[in-house]
């Protein structure tokens, strides 16, 4: 049985005296300390070379957002990318979007004020097709360098720039009265060649007129001299002349975009100017060529004219032309009525082109000269008239000419301008003489006339259809048949007396010819009413009376016939 007492533990030995521990400082870190020093300059070198590498921060402000993914849209100059979209948020006032890009290191030297940007997508307008490679690439931002001081902040264009910065060339300003079909983009022509494009358009401080910036490339910017002259071709131009209608057309696009021609007078010849425009001049956008083409006589002198009738069809821009040589144009023309009178008259004021005009001198070159030279040939005849300019449409000009039978006048300076004296018109004057004409017809005694006449013509048919006018030609041809027996009957001795009787036989026989034309010609009239009438009373009294002498000698020379050997007795 087991003894439920504990063993007793066994005795251990006691243990023997610890060595004394040496303790040895050690100088410096522990190793382990290198691990984190070591990443931690990792760390900061690459944050350095992260912070200097990364290039500026700039905002770009647009109306819309459209296309733009933040850490995704890219920033590209010439398909290189050069900035990413990191953000895009609402502006303050909701009235567009900020767009917030990180540009690359580079791209500090050309953050100025006239750095552009713009969203390149899928575009379509009257420049054509754009945009179609972001279909597949997705949109980005384009930008274009400028000049200026260095910003941060832009505001973004909603249209690509029609001419990048980069490209050569010089840049000019058309002044024009009205937009004509032209618009950014339309093409700028010269001999038929595209070398430009009109950029844009703004009005001028005064709203009344336009101001069109437009570019040429190089090298045909010095093609454009100080006399360049451009002028608008859009759309179709049609002229009447002498050898009939002519119809020109720039080009098919400047038929559906508009589009702007220019030439340089004396270009390549003696008259060249030899020097180039200033990048930045002004010039005039004239409506078509022809207007181009007058642009070079610059002096204007104003004239005053007045006139009576009517001037339907006459308007500003009418030509003022000398026996069909343009000399100026209609300016204004105005009413003046007289309240006392009711006299009215139409004052039309007209420029006048000195140079145009050469008395023997040369053209005038001043008001003066001009006034001087004027006044002269109103003293020799010089009168201002209106005449059709055109048949179709009616138009009218006016007419300058020497008319010597006119009255005497002189040029009068009282008015605001100078007054040369008018002349009635062609038309006003057949008008007035047709007028006269009907009056005098409406004052004559038309109905009375035709009754007389018609009276007339009653009596005269009244008169051939009697039969007393029958039975008295009966008794003519009975007188004229003795009369011939008779004279069968004298035999050679009676000659002398038979050819005097023969010749008033003959005389007889053409007064009954003549009496049956007559009667033929009035029976004609008769039937046809025509107011036509003869004496006729008067011609059947003398065949009456003649017959009534034959038929007396025929008596006589029956009772003596021997008055034929022996003549008549006293």
């Amino acid at each position: 049985m087991d003894d439920p007492r504990p063993m007793p533990e066994p005795q251990r030995p006691s243990p023997a005296e610890p060595p004394t521990p040496v303790i040895r400082k050690r100088r410096g870190l522990p190793l382990v300390w290198l691990v984190p020093l070591v990443a931690a300059l990792i760390g900061g070198w690459l944050a350095w070379r992260t912070l200097s590498e990364r290039g500026p921060s700039i905002t770009i402000t647009f109306d819309t957002a459209e296309g733009l993914d933040p850490g995704k849209t890219k920033v590209r100059y010439r398909d290189v990318d050069v900035g990413t979209v990191q953000g895009v948020e609402v502006s303050e006032d909701l009235s567009s979007v900020v767009v917030t890009v990180r540009m690359v290191k580079g791209a500090t030297g050309y953050l100025n004020q006239g750095t552009r940007f713009w969203v390149v997508r899928p575009r379509l307008g009257f420049g054509g097709v754009s945009g179609l490679g972001t279909l597949v690439s997705g949109a980005y931002i384009g930008i274009d360098p400028g000049q200026g001081d260095r910003v941060s902040e832009f505001r973004g264009l909603e249209e690509p720039p029609l001419i990048r910065s980069s490209s050569p060339g010089r840049r000019f300003s058309l002044n024009a009265d009205r937009l004509g079909g032209l618009g950014p983009g339309s093409p700028i022509y010269y001999r038929g060649i595209q070398v430009g494009e009109v950029v844009g358009y703004e009005f001028t401080r005064d709203w009344q007129a336009l101001t069109l910036p437009v570019f040429i490339h190089a090298p045909y910017d010095s093609i454009v001299r100080p006399n360049t002259r451009f002028w608008n071709a859009s759309g179709v131009s049609v002229s009447v002349g002498a050898s009939g209608p002519t119809v020109s057309v720039e080009s098919l696009q400047a038929l559906a975009t508009g589009g702007v021609s220019f030439e340089t007078p004396g270009l390549g010849g003696p008259q060249d100017a030899g020097k180039a425009a200033e990048e930045g001049t002004n010039f005039p956008l004239y409506e078509n060529r022809n207007a181009a083409n007058e642009a070079r006589y610059t002096r204007r002198i104003p004239f005053l004219v007045h006139f009576d009738g009517s001037v339907r069809g006459l308007h500003p821009g009418s030509s003022v032309e000398f026996r069909g040589i343009k000399i100026g144009e209609v300016t204004d023309i105005r009413l003046d009525v007289d309240p006392q009178t009711g006299a009215a008259r139409i004052p039309v004021t007209m420029n006048l082109e000195p140079e145009r005009l050469d008395t023997g001198q040369g053209a005038p070159t001043d008001a003066d000269t001009s006034y001087a030279a004027m006044r002269v040939m109103v003293e020799q005849g010089l009168r201002a008239q209106l005449s059709t300019g055109n048949l179709l449409t009616g138009e009218l000009i006016v007419t300058l000419d020497f008319f010597p039978d006119a009255p005497k006048a002189t040029l009068e300076s009282g008015g605001p301008y100078p007054e040369l004296p008018s002349r009635r018109n062609v038309l006003d004057t057949a008008t007035k003489t047709a007028t006269d004409l009907m009056e005098e017809l409406a004052r004559a005694p038309i109905a009375e006339t035709v009754s007389d006449l018609r009276a007339t013509i009653q009596k005269a048919g009244a008169l051939l259809g009697s039969p007393e006018v029958a039975q008295s030609l009966v008794s003519l041809s009975r007188s004229l048949g003795e009369l011939e027996k008779t004279t069968q009957a004298l035999g050679s001795e009676g000659a002398p007396t038979i050819r005097a009787l023969r010749d008033v036989a003959e005389n007889t026989s053409k007064l009954v010819e003549q009496a049956q034309k007559t009667l033929s010609t009035t029976g004609e009239v008769v039937a046809s009413t025509k107011p036509v009438a003869y004496d006729l009373q008067g011609l059947v009294r003398e065949l009456t009376a003649t017959a009534r002498s034959i038929r007396g000698l025929t008596d006589y020379l029956e009772r003596h016939p021997e008055a034929l050997i022996r003549g008549k007795r006293g």
